[in-house]
């Protein structure tokens, strides 16, 4: 057996987890929000549940920072003082019962998202359970805490005179609220797949949305581990020590369901990015079928008024039918030159100078549809041939 060593500490292992614990808790509660507030408008309870669990394991987060100045992390033995040794106990010990009651909060939360979306009556009711058991065991452990020692000073300070439970029998009863937490993250595992398999969705989304749901299965795990620091001979000989890994577990279980029960909520913006990948597509698309439509159509644009090309002695000016886009709604309109017409129309030989000119317009209109308004374009003008008697 090989005996720890002075220079043996915790310390560095707390802060580095607790930081990165609070930083993927706090990013993924984060994203979940954003999620629920962008794409389901509004909040829930299950929301506001998983919001004060994060609060509690920022808290944590923060008391073990503030216990390892004061020796948590370290052999009690080489604490200098050992009023040092009291108050980081004390610290822990309040922190601990705090992470339990932020564990209930976490798991009620998960069910509270099951539930909304459960249709059966004996899944409601599974859900109602798992739930209520999760909060009874988890409010016990934190109530054991201080109503185990008499004056409730003594389960951190052993110099105090008073009374304390056997600390054997805490730790049975932790490791028992431990294995219970982990056999439901596993029944939490199981019940999503029978409350989705009928929803009206279809198959593939199914399986995604089961999968995701189903991530408590690591927090049952942590929940498994966690139960095996648990050691009774350790806790009493060493606390300031043995309890590190055991606090890291801990809270490393209220993370882990916070991070558990927010990831599936990002399924929202990813069908959101792909809604609106297929829309820009299809937008595209579109908008090359148009354009060619478009390329078509434009050699209508322009037309010519002309007199019987057959009467080769008499010659017509040109008139071009001008299309003119309105600028309030886009819809085009055509004006026909008449001012050059009837100006050039005087110097034309026969009937045209002696029976006064008709002009008739025809316009052919096509429609043309785009994403924002719809546009009629085409317009042909033409004069008629002159009188046959001429």
């Amino acid at each position: 057996m090989t005996l720890p060593t002075e220079s043996d500490s915790a310390v560095t292992r707390l802060i580095i987890v607790f930081t990165l614990l609070a930083s993927l808790a706090g990013i993924t509660l984060g994203f979940r929000y954003y999620c629920k507030h962008r794409y389901a408008k509004q909040l829930g309870v299950d929301d506001l549940l998983l919001g004060v669990s994060y609060l509690i394991l920022t808290a944590a987060a923060i008391c073990t920072a503030v216990a390892s100045r004061h020796g948590f992390g370290q052999h009690i033995w080489t604490i200098p003082r050992v009023t040092e040794a009291i108050t980081a106990a004390r610290i822990v010990f309040i922190g601990g019962a705090f992470v339990f009651f932020g564990i209930a909060l976490a798991k009620t939360s998960i069910c509270l998202t099951l539930y909304n979306i459960a249709r059966r009556k004996w899944q409601k009711w599974a859900l109602v359970f798992v739930a209520a058991s999760v909060l009874v065991t988890k409010l016990l452990s934190g109530i054991f805490i201080f109503i185990s020692c008499t004056p409730v000073q003594k389960r951190w300070n052993p110099m105090v005179e008073g009374s304390c439970w056997d600390i054997n029998v805490l730790c049975r009863y932790w490791s028992f609220s431990g294995a219970w937490s982990a056999v439901t993250d596993f029944a939490l595992v199981v019940l999503p797949w029978c409350i989705i398999w009928h929803l009206q969705v279809k198959k593939i989304e199914k399986i995604v949305l089961g999968f995701v749901l189903s991530l408590g299965l690591l927090t049952g795990i942590v929940a498994a581990i966690k139960t095996t620091y648990i050691k009774a001979s350790d806790l009493e000989n060493d606390f300031t020590y043995a309890a590190a890994d055991l606090v890291i577990w801990e809270s490393a279980e209220l993370a882990v369901a916070i991070i558990a029960v927010s990831i599936p909520f990002g399924r929202l913006a990813v069908q959101d990015y792909f809604r609106r990948k297929r829309a820009r597509s299809a937008g595209n698309t579109t908008s090359q079928a148009n354009g060619t439509r478009s390329t078509q159509l434009a050699t209508s644009e322009s037309t010519m008024v002309r007199r019987d090309v057959n009467n080769a002695d008499d010659e017509m000016p040109l008139a071009r039918c001008q299309l003119k886009a309105k600028a309030n709604d886009g819809v085009r309109s055509s004006t026909v030159s008449l001012e050059q017409f009837l100006r050039e129309a005087p110097k034309m030989p026969g009937a045209w100078r002696e029976s006064g000119i008709m002009l008739t317009r025809e316009v052919s209109v096509g429609r043309h549809r785009d994403d924002s308004s719809e546009q009629e374009l085409g317009c042909r003008a033409w004069s008629p041939p002159p009188p046959s008697n001429v």
